[in-house]
């Protein structure tokens, strides 16, 4: 099935990229696909902010790297 047409909406949508759903008010066509479970977990995480985090991370580890070969860091 490729096109699917939703009566309540009067919208045709191609399920395999709305999740196997209308995406207006979420009827599910029967025999439509539907997403495995880790893509509708990978499309809940907000990959932006964790990139942006593990930027921050790098830049740390970086700093520390620096100041311990610049010899600012005390020694044990």
């Amino acid at each position: 099935m490729r096109v699917a047409y939703c009566e309540q909406d009067k919208w045709q949508f191609d399920p395999r990229y709305t999740q196997g759903q209308c995406p207006i008010c979420g009827w599910a066509p029967a025999g439509a696909p539907s997403a495995p479970r880790w893509l509708a977990l990978a499309n809940r995480v907000d990959w932006e902010l964790l990139a942006l985090f593990l930027f921050a991370d790098a830049l740390i580890v970086l700093g520390l790297v620096v100041a311990h070969g610049a010899g600012l860091l005390p020694v044990r």
